[in-house]
Formats: C-alpha cells, structure tokens, sequence
C-alpha cells in the first residue's frame, strides 16, 4: 500500500525545515565552489555551495518561513480590498514587522543574478512553473512592507520596491510567455507604489537611485526576456512534440493531451487532427516551426505590431497548418504590453533620475 504524503500546510514548520536541508547539503566535496556572486557577503574561509547562489533556492527557504504571511489566511476580504488600496490591517502589519529576518532574505534572494527553479521543459505542456504564482504574492509582501515603512523607514522602503522590479526579472526568466507576462506585473506593481511616493516628494536622492539602479535589470536589449520566452517555446513546442507523438495514433494522443491540459482547441481542428499519424503531425510541426520563425522575426521589425498582425493573419489563413491554430500563441497583446511596461518604466526612469539629480 502506498504511503501517504502530508502536504506541506500540515507538517510542522521545523518538519519543512529539516527536509529543505537535506535537500540542500548532499555530498560536500560535490558542491563548494570559488565561483561566487558579488551580493552575497561571507566572512573569509567559509565555504559556500553552488546553490547558494541561484535564487530559485534561496527563494523556496524564504517561502518557508513565510508560508503564514504570504497565504494571507487570517485576511477577510474586505481586509484584502483595503490592502489594494494600501491600507494594511493592523495584524498584518504586525506579522510584517515580525518577519523582518526573512524579509531581508527574500530581498537578498532578488540581488543574486543567477535564478534557475530546474522548470522540465522536457513535459511540454505539461510543464509546471508552480513558483509564478508565489513569486506574485512575494511581489505583494514587499510592496506592503514598503507602505508599512513609509514616513518611517524610507531607506528600507525604497530597498523593498528595488527588490521587487529584481525579483519580476527573476519571474521573466522562466523562458516562457506567461513568465514574463508575470514579471511585467510584478514589476508594475512596483512602478505604481514609486509613483505614489515621488507625487508625495518621498524619496531622497539616494533613495531613488536604489529603485532607479534596480530597472537596470528589466530595461535591457531584451527587457523581460520576452524574446528569449519566444524563442525558448518555439524549441519546446517543436521538439517535444516531434519526440513525444509517434506512431499510427500521434495525433489522436495530441488532440487527447492538449484537451487535458486545458488547450483551447477547435472542433474542425481537433477532428482533422484525430486522423493523423506520426510523419504527419511532424510535418505540421515543420510548419508551426516556420510560424514560429515568422513570429520571431516580426517581434523584431521596426513596426512590430503590424507585422505580427500580418503572421497571425496568416496563421489563422492557414498557412502555418492547423496545428497551429491550436497550439500557437496570440502575441499581438504580449508586444503591445511589454511595449507599453517598457515605455512606462522609462518614464519612471527619468523621474527618478531628476530627483537624483536635485
């Protein structure tokens, strides 16, 4: 008989604590290393492993402790709403400021460059990134946190929205669309709160240059990864599908697979594709492959949104396949909202830059 597993809200916290460690020790000489990231502050000749410095880890110790104050449990919804509004109920506020240790992890975790959380990309579709959505609610806690401390500890406000334009960066690495889709929201939610403060005349000098040195890690050649994510399922989409349906019934398991995972699917597709076998599906991938290519390649033009009009015109033409129809991304609205983040964070660039300036 099986044994059964407890979720981790019923096992003690000293319980999770004592598992992540052995998850994290293993056979010593196998992990330390001289390769280290400047964030990271060590007293000379302690030895530090590989993993202390990918996020990802750092992330799931910090989610741990954290686990009540990120659940917001004890929060009616009336209490939530507030909170949107920045109004923060008295008990939670309490259990902010008696978080501040692993607080100051999480805000560690988001300055370290590295962050792989080991996604199977192998699964396709079925590959999991359970950590968007915690990431979302650690994005929550720090802008929070911020409100809590304003008017009473700037310095420490301005650290915690820095931490939370680093910790969207994080979030887009994921190399798929939602991930930076995700990370262009939590980012967001950062921009909004600096706003509010540089309308009220809040932030020092200094402090803005702490959340203005931060966007340097969205505001790049390729902000948000967003390129990278397309390229990255393109690969995916292509290898995964080649290698994993075969044979006589390929696309009769494909049509089933994509209808479990929840994929939006068309009648007329779904039935042509039913009748497919496996040098059949890999020729429609071919094609998706080249819709893929088009998409790249539109991403990157001078007028980008009318050219991804014209690839997904196409697409829905046909010309790409009818696979797809059913697995290819929309990514008209991906451009025009990362466009739109991009732009807004450079306005808010140059706001903090003035203040910096005096």
């Amino acid at each position: 008989m099986p044994r059964k597993v407890l979720p981790s809200s019923l096992l003690p916290r000293t319980a999770l604590l004592v598992m992540l460690a052995g998850l994290l020790s293993g056979p010593a000489h196998a992990q330390w290393t001289d390769h280290r990231d400047p964030s990271v502050e060590a007293a000379p000749g302690i030895p530090l492993t590989e993993g202390r410095f990918n996020a990802a880890l750092q992330y799931h110790t910090v989610w741990m402790l954290l686990e009540p104050v990120l659940e917001y449990s004890d929060i009616t919804s009336d209490e939530l709403d507030a909170m949107d509004r920045g109004v923060l109920p008295e008990q939670y506020s309490q259990q902010l400021a008696g978080n501040q240790e692993a607080i100051a992890d999480l805000i560690a975790a988001t300055k370290l460059e590295r962050c792989d959380f080991g996604t199977q990309y192998e699964k396709g579709i079925g590959a999991l990134l359970p950590q968007l959505a915690v990431m979302r609610s650690s994005a929550k806690l720090l802008v929070n946190d911020a409100r809590r401390l304003k008017g009473e500890d700037m310095d420490a406000a301005a650290q915690r929205l820095a931490a939370t334009i680093r910790l969207g960066e994080h979030a887009s690495r994921s190399s798929i669309v939602i991930g930076s889709l995700v990370g262009v929201a939590i980012v967001d939610l950062a921009r909004v709160e600096t706003l509010k403060l540089l309308e009220a005349n809040q932030l020092s000098a200094e402090q803005a240059g702490v959340i203005n040195k931060a966007l340097d890690r969205v505001l790049t050649d390729d902000p948000f990864h967003t390129l990278d994510s397309i390229e990255t399922e393109r690969v995916l989409m292509v290898s995964w599908i080649k290698g994993e349906f075969r044979g006589e019934s390929a696309g009769r398991e494909l049509v089933k697979l994509m209808q479990s995972a929840g994929a939006d699917g068309q009648d007329d597709v779904e039935w042509k594709l039913n009748r497919l076998n496996g040098e059949q599906v890999a020729e429609l991938v071919g094609r998706m492959s080249a819709g893929y290519d088009a998409l790249i390649e539109a991403w990157q033009a001078d007028d980008p949104a009318a050219e991804i009009a014209g690839v997904e015109r196409r697409l829905i033409e046909g010309e790409y396949g009818i696979l797809s129809k059913y697995l290819m991304p929309a990514l008209g609205n991906f451009k025009k909202r990362t466009v739109e983040s991009e732009q807004n964070l450079t306005l808010l660039r140059r706001e903090l830059a003035a203040v910096e300036g005096g």
